[in-house]
């Protein structure tokens, strides 16, 4: 892959990380994009499709966009004012929230190994 292209992946997770969260943030008009049901319900979901489809075409190591997703979602909670106080329980939450972008950026590597047949990453 050329050298300008192998940064997309975290651009793609990140942004989409960020954006999700402000933008639930924004609807809602909560503080945080989680004290929000449709961050639950729209936010994870479309999350996991993006580092989905991520994961497909980029299938090493995939934990990497998955985290580039949750750092997105940090930034957008330093951006709306958050309590840096409660950060250390925030890192936890955030954690177990990103429990399904990571599943599923497991599964559509897998699938895309299966598919190519090599070995899955």
């Amino acid at each position: 892959m050329k050298p300008e292209l192998r940064q997309w992946p975290y651009w793609v997770s990140a942004v989409t990380g960020l954006s999700v969260c402000l933008l639930v943030s924004w609807i809602s008009g909560r503080r945080e994009a989680w004290d929000s049901t449709l961050y639950f319900i729209a936010g994870i979901p479309l999350m996991c499709i993006v580092v989905g489809v991520v994961a497909y075409w980029a299938p090493l190591r995939v934990w990497r966009w998955v985290l580039a997703m949750a750092a997105g979602q940090a930034l957008a909670m330093a951006i709306a004012g958050s309590s840096l106080t409660l950060w250390p329980l925030a890192l936890i939450a955030m954690t177990v929230l990103s429990l399904p972008q990571w599943i599923v950026a497991r599964l559509a590597a897998r699938f895309r190994s299966s598919r190519d047949g090599s070995p899955p990453a």
